[in-house]
């Protein structure tokens, strides 16, 4: 017999004892898979083993024999751990940010402690729904394309992971300078915890399980509390088997307010998280390393997405937030934008630039800042044009309705009557960020036009040497 074949055999044979069959496993404990607990999971003994059967050693430790146990389906949710409520302060408004599509959260206070509970539990998250925001949407898009525009994508939802009934999870708004706690249950079927991305904080806060922290084991608690120096936009998620939980939906903003006010405060704070879904038809299960089909914004797909609604000449942040695989170029129409922003912060006032693309990499956050001046419906969209179109085909299809990453901002006009005009054409800055400096600099120009007129008229306008301007009686001017 060929070596090849003999290797071939003898690796069949170990894979059997190693991995043993998923019917002898079920065997005398009258459960199907989905009822099982991950605990009563048969786990081949091995000499490392004993390392963690020692009495007393924590659930979450032990739970990190789980690469050794027999293969399993995925569990949803804990066989025995019902998902509870939302917390009493979910949906309570206690800050400025809006999140499209995703209820705030209040806290209470314990002295000069602002509370926050999050509760990590499954989810059955809707990605596409026939909701307002879809009424909105097509209602606006409809006026131009008449009976050429169908929402023919089917709704979707999927078994996810979320904070508080949703994913992603409520934002978490605080100011510079408070002290927060934030009390973390476990209502998953496995371990987690939760990373403060972006966030300066005591190594034993930072939620990195294996490093900084054990896992938190399903029906445990932990808490998290810490000061908050910094200001800006910043990210949470899990921080224990990411690569899993984070594409199940465990993640949220953590937005810091600054303790002085900004030198322009803003009418209108939005926060959009940027995300990825990989679905497969009839499988309610997110198949978490791709390929990615479904593009979101806070876990919403076009035509679901809640409309951005702005008053002509309020200033407009939005908060870009990437957890997803992909880098992403978000595009705004009929304006310019100024990026005020990064998960490090706020960019010095010199160093802020503008365009109407940004580009938002794995893991970053971006600030962008406008005034809205220019009235109308104006798209906002990721220009990876397949991330606009939900679960692309293999070929084209036709007339595709927009999908993915794409809404609208709606610029309602002070007067509807007002015939349109840019800023430029009498005098003011098209952001506003710069009015005042616009018109110092304006007043500057009109006083040297007007000297130079004077010098002009004083040298009779004669002249092509380099005869300098003359004072009283003939005398040189300093110059």
């Amino acid at each position: 017999m060929k070596p090849a074949i003999v290797a071939t055999v003898l690796w069949l044979c170990t894979a059997a004892t190693v991995f043993p069959d998923e019917s002898e496993s079920k065997a005398g404990t009258g459960q199907d898979d989905t009822q099982r607990s991950p605990a009563a999971d048969p786990v081949r003994s091995t000499p490392f083993d004993a390392a963690f059967s020692e009495p007393g050693l924590p659930d979450s430790v032990r739970y990190l024999r789980q690469p050794r146990r027999a293969a399993r389906p995925f569990h949803w949710r804990h066989p025995d751990i019902d998902p509870s409520p939302p917390p009493p302060l979910m949906g309570r408004q206690m800050g400025k940010v809006i999140t499209p599509n995703v209820p705030p959260l209040g806290y209470a206070l314990d002295g000069d402690v602002k509370v926050f509970t999050l509760i990590a539990q499954p989810v059955i998250h809707k990605v596409k729904e026939r909701a307002a925001g879809d009424a909105l949407i097509l209602t606006h898009l409809r006026e131009y394309m008449g009976d050429t525009l169908r929402d023919v994508y089917p709704d979707v939802e999927l078994l996810a992971w979320g904070f508080n009934g949703h994913s992603p999870g409520p934002t978490i708004e605080c100011t510079q300078g408070d002290r927060i706690r934030v009390i973390l249950r476990n209502e998953l079927p496995e371990p987690t915890s939760v990373h403060w991305h972006g966030i300066e904080l005591p190594n034993a806060m930072d939620g990195a399980s294996g490093q900084t922290q054990s896992p938190i084991p399903p029906g445990g608690e932990f808490v998290y509390e810490f000061t908050l120096y910094q200001h800006g936009t910043f990210l949470y998620h899990s921080g224990y088997n990411v690569a899993k939980q984070d594409f199940m939906g465990l993640h949220g903003f953590l937005v810091v307010q600054p303790r002085e006010g900004p030198e322009h405060a803003v009418d209108k704070d939005f926060a959009i998280m940027l995300e990825q879904w990989s679905v497969r038809p009839g499988n309610p299960n997110p198949k978490i390393q791709g390929p990615f089909n479904f593009h979101t914004f806070n876990g919403k797909v076009a035509p679901s997405i809640d409309v951005l609604e702005v008053a002509q000449g309020e200033r407009v942040r939005i908060r870009w937030g990437n957890i997803s695989m992909d880098n992403h170029p978000i595009h705004f129409h009929g304006y310019t934008w100024w990026v005020t922003g990064t998960e490090g912060g706020p960019i010095p006032r010199s160093a802020q630039f503008p365009g109407n693309t940004v580009l938002i990499g794995s893991g970053q956050c971006r600030d962008v800042e406008f005034v809205a001046w220019n009235p109308g419906i104006w798209r906002l969209h990721c220009h990876l044009l397949h991330h606009v179109v939900n679960d692309l085909p293999d070929m084209p299809l036709g007339e595709m309705p927009f999908g993915g990453m794409f809404t609208l901002v709606h610029v309602q006009p002070r007067d509807p009557d007002e015939a349109w005009s840019h800023p430029d054409e009498d005098g003011r800055s098209v952001d506003g960020r710069n009015a005042r400096r616009a018109e110092e600099i304006r007043e500057r120009e009109e006083a040297a036009d007007g000297e130079r007129e004077a010098n002009a008229e004083r040298n009779d306008g004669g002249g092509t040497g380099d005869r300098r301007p003359t004072g009283r009686a003939g005398e040189e001017v300093e110059r």
